[in-house]
């Protein structure tokens, strides 16, 4: 298979805070209060926004901000069948001083085997493709991520072994990924946040074991998932991406944990992928180590700007910080990014505890570090 040959230094993950006016639009479209004409004007305009302050900022890769979804992985749900309106889990966030924070319920179960419909992912590409000078970056989520919507007394209605439906999550988002490269993306990301949870935090592998889920399974055949949603015919110049964080709430996380297991026993062998984003925002993360995993030839975006808080980062700290992770991983592939986006789920900035202008200081910050580090 031909991969890029291109590094975009200056990365976004994907998700940017949302307007407030896009959200009550949103709203208002649902209660019958706007047509879908209008509704869509309103989220091509919140599209070109989020363009436009990547653009602004001097990042190399843009997204088209996630402004068209409910929450980054609601591809699931727009994209799919067999999901019912009935709680799954409820979700434990943390923060550093509090053992837990707030919960968040995943509203959506899956009670039916999973069929996909129209790629929604395609969809959003190819309306944001040409409103940008930029290479667009489109994100789906990861074939596990459907453990999301999984509840153990009602899915197994449909699916007497939960892996059996993350085979079917594997086969749909494969064809999407497909799809993408055919239509000319030439930048696709998968956001895999519950791999590296597994891998990295305890606390949350006792909690699947909770949910009737064999963690050690999980790691082991989600692996083998992610290499077939990989292994899609592409062509040059063309970039995948695995993104991986520990869960990105309002000043807040799901795990904490560094990246040892798993660059060891996934990111090593995951031959279809070219770039792994990781969370290095803070001391959740570990260190830079695990970097030595990596094959030489693979590129290492750090993600080292939190999008959790508005205090911005020293660029001095980030470049002797880049330079400490070109100890264990070649300089030349190395990348830097924020830790995460900046609204996984539909947020404003009110709800989010984060400005505007603070999202536009740290995409710049981002830009202007990379760009100083390697031209």
């Amino acid at each position: 298979m031909e991969t890029h040959t291109a590094v975009y230094r200056a990365e976004v993950i994907g998700s940017m805070l949302r307007p407030s006016w896009l959200v009550e639009a949103r709203a208002a479209m649902r209660a019958g209060q706007m047509d879908a004409e209008s509704y869509r004007e309103v989220e091509d305009r919140a599209v070109d926004e989020a363009l436009g302050v990547q653009e602004a900022a001097g990042v190399d890769v843009v997204t088209d901000g996630e402004m068209r979804r409910d929450i980054f992985f609601d591809a699931f749900i727009a994209g799919m069948d067999g999901f019912s309106h009935e709680p799954a889990w409820t979700v434990q966030f943390h923060r550093p001083d509090e053992d837990q924070a707030f919960q968040v319920e995943i509203p959506f179960t899956v009670t039916e085997r999973i069929r996909p419909r129209r790629s929604p992912a395609l969809d959003e590409f190819l309306a944001a493709k040409d409103r940008t000078r930029l290479p667009l970056k489109v994100t789906i989520p990861s074939p596990t991520l459907v453990v999301a919507f999984w509840n153990n007394e009602r899915s197994r209605r449909a699916y007497d072994d939960p892996f059996e439906l993350f085979a079917d999550s594997a086969a749909a988002l494969r064809e999407w990924v497909r799809q993408l490269f055919d239509a000319g993306c030439r930048y696709v990301q998968i956001d895999a946040p519950e791999f590296n949870e597994v891998y990295a935090d305890p606390r949350v592998r006792a909690e699947y074991v909770a949910r009737g889920l064999d963690p050690d399974r999980f790691k082991a055949e989600g692996a083998e998932l992610l290499a077939q949603v990989a292994d899609v015919p592409r062509g040059p110049e063309t970039v995948l991406g695995l993104h991986v964080c520990k869960g990105n709430g309002t000043q807040s996380y799901i795990a904490v944990g560094g990246y040892e297991d798993i660059c060891q026993e996934v990111f090593r062998r995951a031959q279809g992928f070219d770039v792994f984003l990781m969370e290095y925002d803070d001391e959740r993360s570990g260190s830079f180590e695990p970097l030595r995993h990596l094959p030489d030839d693979k590129v290492a975006v750090l993600g080292l700007v939190s999008t959790k808080w508005r205090e911005l980062e020293d660029p001095t700290l980030l470049r002797r910080r880049i330079e400490d992770a070109a100890r264990f991983h070649p300089k030349e592939r190395l990348a830097m990014a924020t830790q995460c986006g900046f609204a996984s789920a539909s947020e404003t900035a009110e709800q989010r505890l984060i400005t505007a202008e603070v999202q536009a200081a740290k995409l710049k910050l981002v830009a202007d570090v990379a760009h100083d580090v390697w031209g």
